[in-house]
């Protein structure tokens, strides 16, 4: 018959210590590949949006985007996306003749996303418009804050 023999205290530390480390690292390793591959895919709300060529739009249109929750509008050579989403209390903003209005406490946007009237505090937030090879992409993943207009 073999005779067993006892595991040392330095020995069970050591084994302890190293099983520790192993997890740690095997989940340090499953956070970092989902850190690096991106979370949202193209065409969802976080994502990059394809909108149209340049020429597809006419200067002072206003395109909605429901995915993206953005309305992208040209004026002149420029393009601005701007975020579905009133700065005052977070009710979606509905297009009215003259820009925007928030349905909840009235605040109002011109069609560039300046704040007209408020309670809001400051213009609509903006998201980034790339134009690639005169494609129009909107990346809702960049976000800016609108200026703020609060006295």
């Amino acid at each position: 018959m073999s005779e067993k023999i006892p595991v040392s205290r330095r020995e069970f530390l050591w084994y302890a210590w190293a099983s520790s480390l192993a997890l740690f690292m095997a989940g340090s390793g499953g956070a970092t590949l989902a850190f690096a591959y991106p979370r949202f895919k193209e065409g969802e709300f976080g994502g990059k949006f394809y909108m149209g060529r340049v020429e597809d739009f006419e200067d002072g249109s206003v395109t909605p985007n429901r995915d993206g929750k953005f309305f992208l509008v040209r004026i002149g050579d420029e393009f601005r996306a701007l975020y579905q989403v009133c700065t005052h209390l977070g009710c979606l903003v509905r297009e009215t003749d003259e820009g925007y209005a928030c349905p909840c406490h009235g605040s109002k946007f011109a069609k560039d996303g300046t704040l007209i009237a408020s309670p809001a505090p400051r213009d609509l937030d903006r998201f980034t418009v790339e134009i690639i090879d005169g494609e129009v992409w909107v990346d809702t993943g960049a976000k800016t804050k609108g200026q703020n207009r609060s006295v």
